[in-house]
């Protein structure tokens, strides 16, 4: 899940939609929705296949869901996790119409995965992947931050340490 070292690619595999219906972003803000996640099993199967073989040839430094809480979540996991940050450009993303950036950070469409590779694998990587969902979103960074950004806008630039903090604290009050 964590990941491994500075300079590693990030990939997003799989399609973003607009399926916020019954998230954990929605249920923070006291909304329901009603565009739920779908899965697409065929889609899903070949990923799954793809992403075996990559694990199998050694090409996945980590591998991380996106379920609850969606990519937003997943990145700052992953952050913290492995202790270096990610800066993650978003513009690149597959998806499906036009979204908000809010649904895109937090959007729970299944089967998609973000994946950490090393640069010298990325053209063995992407191969694989050929014909399917996938966009190499950044970098791993030697910076304890998560930087995300679309269309060179900012959207977070936060240290890991506080994301961290933010998502332990629940766990102390159990």
């Amino acid at each position: 899940m964590d990941v491994k070292r500075p300079g590693d690619l990030v990939y997003l595999l799989g399609e973003t939609r607009d399926e916020c219906g019954g998230s954990e972003y929605y249920s923070e803000l006291g909304f329901l929705g009603s565009n739920v996640p779908k899965v697409d099993a065929m889609t899903a199967f070949a990923r799954y296949q793809a992403l075996n073989t990559a694990q199998r040839q050694g090409l996945v430094r980590s591998c991380h869901d996106l379920s609850d809480g969606g990519l937003g979540v997943a990145l700052a996991e992953k952050a913290f996790a492995g202790g270096f940050g990610l800066r993650v450009e978003l513009e690149g993303m597959v998806v499906e119409g036009e979204l908000r950036d809010d649904t895109l950070l937090f959007s729970e469409s299944p089967s998609r995965l973000l994946v950490t590779v090393r640069p010298q694998e990325r053209e063995s990587f992407e191969r694989l992947f050929a014909g399917q969902a996938l966009a190499c979103l950044g970098e791993v960074l030697d910076t304890p931050r998560l930087v995300v950004s679309r269309s060179g806008r900012t959207l977070l630039d936060v240290d890991i340490n506080l994301l961290k903090e933010a998502w332990q604290a629940p766990l102390r009050e159990l």
